[in-house]
């Protein structure tokens, strides 16, 4: 259907690509589970007072306003045609170091972005992101806006490059804060595309601090990327609408179970359903089940119905007397949504405990579609709810890495530019976990200028796993 097909699309998208983008001195490692990046690093130390700089925008600085409408404006004024086709040319320019851009060609594209800009601000300012999403239009929704607002995203982070290249420190800190402002304000529409988005949108963003942390003259950001909230991108919401959404685009299954239907209603109910599944998935094909009958599907259910309907309380009397189809569609609603929910409990947890039992809950959802003839018909509708969670998890421990280089920065700082030997040493602040594992990072010092910092092996992760190879400059 086409809503799951961008789902998943994009949770692909963010699989395929790490967080922060490959970044300067970035290798190009035989091991494909790795990703190694090389960041050297300017000693600083804290700041006085030590919340002097945010990487969101300050409470104070925000007006009563709906962020949306600003966005959207924004998204009209974003270049995106013949003959230049500039977003083509900043994705482009994305992995490019600034000093090999071509700074005249650059300048002017981004100067076709600069009312965008102007709107973009405007939204982070807003005390409010109310975007109005027609969800009654149900798994037919459709959000072609938000592939502008990843092209403006794209745009944004090129001009917080420029900035930090060319020493604007403040001006990149304003911008950086605008975009992760953009990320989460994005992230409160109430579906999980728009969360998948956001996450994207923050994760870009974040390329700014990774800059900022090699650049002379920048202050430590420790205390900034601490107050980010973690969740960064709070999916609790989404995934509950996920799980709804079935009884928008069918709200007569909501009260299947009081409903007393004739045979003609209930098998009614089925075919409006199949039809309606097959025309989303691209026709029969796209279906569990191609080529079987409504009749059909419901005569391969109806004993499983009866024996689960008594288990779950239905008196003998009441099942037999309910049209078979009802019956069925009774008993493959509730095995979907008991299903469902033994994933969805496990996300109101850190994901670092949560995780082994949201992979023992995807493959239960799986056991519902894996045999063609007998599979639950609702499981088609199931988002990829594992991989979300540590998409979810992902983006924070990038901002927990980013936290433990600042905090490395700020020991340098305090002693003559020397890396710390361990961790451990590091005792002004506290060095932030992962998200991920829950487990501390891995951190190596080939000596006083050198070391290693990486994220725990996760069974989650099979490639790009994030490690930094750091050197400390004066």
């Amino acid at each position: 259907m086409y809503k799951k097909l961008i789902i998943w699309c994009t949770i692909a998208a963010l699989g395929a690509s790490p967080l922060c983008g490959t970044g300067l001195g970035a290798d190009k490692p035989a091991d494909k589970s790795i990703e190694v990046r090389k960041l050297s690093l300017v000693p600083a130390p804290e700041p006085k007072p030590a919340m002097a700089y945010r990487l969101l925008p300050r409470q104070l600085d925000k007006k009563t306003g709906n962020a949306a409408l600003f966005y959207y404006s924004a998204a009209a004024l974003c270049p995106d045609g013949e003959p230049e086709k500039v977003s083509d040319k900043i994705r482009e320019w994305r992995d490019v170091p600034v000093g090999e851009l071509p700074r005249k060609e650059v300048d002017k594209a981004l100067a076709q972005f600069s009312n965008c800009f102007h709107y973009i601000e405007l939204a982070s300012r807003c005390t409010d992101c109310q975007w109005e999403t027609p969800i009654e239009d149900g798994y037919s929704l459709q959000m072609p806006h938000l592939s502008t607002f990843r092209r403006m995203a794209f745009a944004l982070d090129l001009q917080i490059r420029l900035k930090v290249a060319d020493g604007q420190i403040d001006q990149a800190i304003e911008l950086l804060q605008q975009g992760l402002q953009m990320g989460r304000d994005i992230a409160e529409g109430p579906t999980l595309i728009e969360n998948l988005v956001g996450v994207a949108i923050s994760a870009l963003m974040l390329k700014g601090a990774e800059g900022l942390a090699q650049t002379p003259d920048s202050p430590n950001l420790y205390w900034a990327l601490t107050a980010l909230p973690e969740p960064m991108i709070d999916m609790y919401r989404s995934l509950e609408y996920e799980r709804e959404c079935l009884f928008i685009e069918f709200p007569r299954l909501r009260n299947l179970e009081n409903d007393v239907l004739t045979p003609a209603q209930a098998s009614d109910v089925v075919s409006e359903f199949m039809n309606k599944m097959a025309g989303l998935s691209g026709g029969p094909d796209g279906m569990a089940f191609p080529g079987i009958l409504p009749i059909g599907w419901v005569m391969l259910h109806y004993a499983d119905a009866k024996q689960f309907l008594a288990h779950r309380g239905f008196s003998q009397e009441r099942i037999e007397a309910m049209p078979a189809a009802q019956a069925v569609l009774i008993y493959q609603k509730q095995e979907y949504l008991e299903m469902m929910d033994n994933v969805f409990k496990w996300f109101a947890l850190p994901y670092h405990q949560s995780r082994p039992h949201l992979e023992e809950g995807e493959r239960q959802l799986g056991r519902l579609y894996r045999d063609k003839l007998k599979a639950n018909i609702f499981s088609i509708m199931a988002p990829a709810l594992y991989r979300v969670a540590f998409l979810q998890a992902r983006l924070d421990r990038n901002i927990a890495m980013l936290r433990t280089v600042e905090a490395i920065r700020m020991f340098a700082a305090d002693h003559s530019g020397r890396l710390p030997r361990t961790l451990d040493e590091i005792t002004s602040v506290p060095v932030p976990s992962d998200p991920v594992t829950g487990e501390e990072f891995v951190y190596r010092r080939t000596d006083a200028k050198n070391a290693r910092l990486e994220a725990p092996k996760s069974p989650a992760e099979s490639r790009r796993r994030p490690v930094w190879e750091l050197t400390v400059r004066q």
